[in-house]
């Protein structure tokens, strides 16, 4: 799965109103937070953990932030 094709299922799941994509914030040093998107954060994730399998990443993240009633 290319860079590109990751962008687009995170841009897919943003889109979705059943997923609950809002953004998150990271801490950057002891004294600053950065508030990062939905797609950001995910994809700065895959892209700094090379091993992990982005298609079962992202199959797992829909179920996770699945928003049930």
């Amino acid at each position: 799965m290319t860079e590109n094709d990751i962008c687009q299922a995170l841009n897919k799941m943003e889109l979705d109103e059943t997923l609950n994509t809002k953004s998150s914030h990271l801490k950057v040093q002891a004294a600053q937070i950065k508030l990062l998107s939905f797609q950001e954060w995910h994809l700065t994730y895959l892209l700094e953990h090379p091993k992990i399998n982005p298609q079962n990443y992202l199959t797992n993240l829909r179920v996770m932030i699945k928003v049930r009633p």
